[in-house]
């Protein structure tokens, strides 16, 4: 076993959480952590930022059951309008906007997801790949087996607006239950 260096600012910073945001009970959102206007963390879900940076966008919403890191010297970040499906690992990595990853995904170190982009359930994109806009990226590794028509980031952001609504719901439902 080797040492690894461990940053001196482990922890430094508290979670920065627009108030219309719905974290489900049962997350995790530790570090620094930036959570934009009406986006979701749902149930289960582990957002680390202990040795780096995490933002994730507005109306971007986080699936049961996901992990998101990131390394020493890479962020993660996630655009607006992004859905990230149940049990997904993003690992320092960028996800621009209207994305959908899809459920399992594997996003490894230095990817980057460009706009409109789906990544398919169980799909694995290797460390430092660029996915070019609109792409449908199947596999282990993922590879892209089509470009996807405009319309599909239409179809992304309505995906990411019917968790806004759901999120909407639940924090409704969650604040009754506690009397708030």
């Amino acid at each position: 076993m080797y040492k690894m260096d461990v940053p001196s600012n482990v922890l430094d910073k508290d979670p920065n959480i627009h108030d219309s945001v719905f974290i489900a009970k049962g997350a995790v959102v530790i570090g620094d952590v930036t959570l934009k206007k009406a986006s979701s963390v749902w149930y289960n879900s582990v957002l680390r930022g202990d040795i780096n940076r995490i933002e994730v966008g507005e109306r971007t919403n986080i699936q049961d059951g996901s992990v998101i890191h990131l390394e020493n010297n890479r962020e993660c970040i996630l655009g607006n309008d992004v859905t990230v499906g149940h049990k997904a690992i993003l690992h320092a990595c960028t996800i621009e906007d209207g994305c959908l990853i899809g459920m399992g995904a594997i996003v490894l170190s230095g990817a980057v997801i460009k706009t409109g982009s789906i990544i398919a359930a169980g799909a694995v994109v290797l460390e430092d790949t660029t996915v070019e806009p609109f792409s449908l990226m199947v596999g282990m590794p993922a590879k892209c087996i089509r470009k996807l028509e405009n319309r599909s980031l239409q179809e992304n952001i309505q995906w990411a607006s019917k968790y806004v609504e759901l999120a909407r719901i639940h924090k409704g439902s969650t604040s009754k239950k506690q009397g708030k």
